[in-house]
């Protein structure tokens, strides 16, 4: 009786023990899956935190970049220019203009942000370089006179050049009329490219649509086609502002004398073209008809971010009849960055985006 009853009595406590084993597993794997919800969420809100952040950063970049072009938009329309670039200095107007003479000084002050595409950091991470366009080379002058001088430089073939040239003329000038050695319509459908538009160049990267130049400019990668050419429809060439690789193919000099050119402009801009021969020793072709010492109106202005590699393009007239201000915009486009080889290694802070700006002007 009594075996019959210890029998009895440990029954109970088996089903219990079972019980809290199940319930102990069934615990444990409710905490595992809590867990792995809890790490899968923690591993959402992360990556949205992430992309947050980064679309944080980006939007800053991009007013940066923003307020930088705004800022150069309205400085270069209403700062002076010397011949060393444009001044950011506080001058009575006295200072600078001989109002009994009619003459405008324009000798360096010191102060002179560079126009000749050396770059400066903007607000953040933003950098830009500004490009007086009367130190490139001019496409649609109809007295191409600079680009001959250039391509005389960089293609020994007369022939090639000749046809380069013609068909430059051809594509721009208002007629059908095919030039000896050019291209109009014929040799444009016969070669499977787009028809000439018989109008000038609206950038220069149009060049590359022109009949022949793509596969000579893919033959010729030395030739700088952003860096060097501009779509002014003028021949007359600063070399107070032409870059230091432009220098070297237009003049034909070593780049150790391109160098030293830009060294020597820098630290005293040259005044005339008597003043050029003398310190240069370059007189060849070089005429008060195709050449000048000051700046005009027409600017070339990229902006990029440190942290990209894409730069916008913008080429912008000054005038008093613009539609958003005293600047009109011809034309603008993105590009690979395009950093000037006679930039300093660091790029060079300017005072224009300090926090003082507006105190002192």
């Amino acid at each position: 009786m009594k075996k019959c009853m210890v029998g009895n009595n440990r029954k109970p406590a088996v089903i219990v023990s079972t019980q809290k084993g199940f319930i102990l597993v069934a615990v444990l794997w409710s905490v595992a899956i809590i867990l792995i919800i809890a790490g899968i969420f923690h591993h959402y809100v992360q990556e949205k935190i992430k992309i947050g952040i980064q679309a944080k950063s980006h939007l800053q970049q991009q007013l940066d970049l923003h307020s930088t072009k705004q800022t150069l938009f309205y400085v270069l329309a209403t700062s002076r220019l010397t011949r060393a670039g444009m001044t950011l200095a506080k001058q009575s107007i006295f200072e600078y203009i001989n109002v009994e003479e009619g003459t405008l000084n324009t000798d360096p002050v010191g102060d002179e942000m560079l126009l000749d595409g050396t770059s400066y950091l903007g607000l953040g991470k933003s950098a830009f370089y500004i490009q007086d366009l009367m130190g490139l080379v001019a496409l649609n002058a109809p007295d191409n006179y600079d680009l001959q001088r250039l391509m005389g430089n960089q293609e020994p073939n007369a022939q090639i050049n000749r046809q380069l040239l013609t068909a430059l003329q051809d594509y721009i000038d208002a007629n059908d009329t095919l030039s000896l050695a050019g291209a109009e319509k014929y040799e444009y459908a016969r070669a499977g490219l787009a028809l000439p538009t018989n109008d000038y160049l609206r950038s220069e990267i149009e060049l590359q649509r022109v009949y022949g130049w793509a596969s000579w400019l893919n033959l010729n990668p030395q030739f700088k086609l952003q860096e060097w050419l501009s779509v002014r429809r003028y021949s007359m060439i600063n070399p107070n502002s032409m870059p230091k690789s432009l220098m070297q193919a237009y003049f034909g000099v070593t780049e150790e004398m391109a160098e030293q050119l830009v060294s020597e402009r820098h630290k005293n801009p040259f005044m005339n073209l008597d003043d050029f021969f003398l310190r240069s020793g370059i007189s060849d072709g070089l005429t008060d008809e195709n050449t000048r010492f000051f700046f005009g109106t027409e600017f070339q202005v990229c902006l990029w971010n440190l942290d990209e590699g894409q730069a916008e393009v913008i080429s912008l007239q000054l005038t008093p009849a613009g539609p958003y201000g005293p600047w009109q915009i011809n034309y603008q486009y993105q590009a690979p960055i395009n950093r000037r080889d006679h930039e300093p290694s660091v790029l060079q802070q300017t005072t224009l985006f300090g926090h003082t700006l507006g105190d002192d002007r």
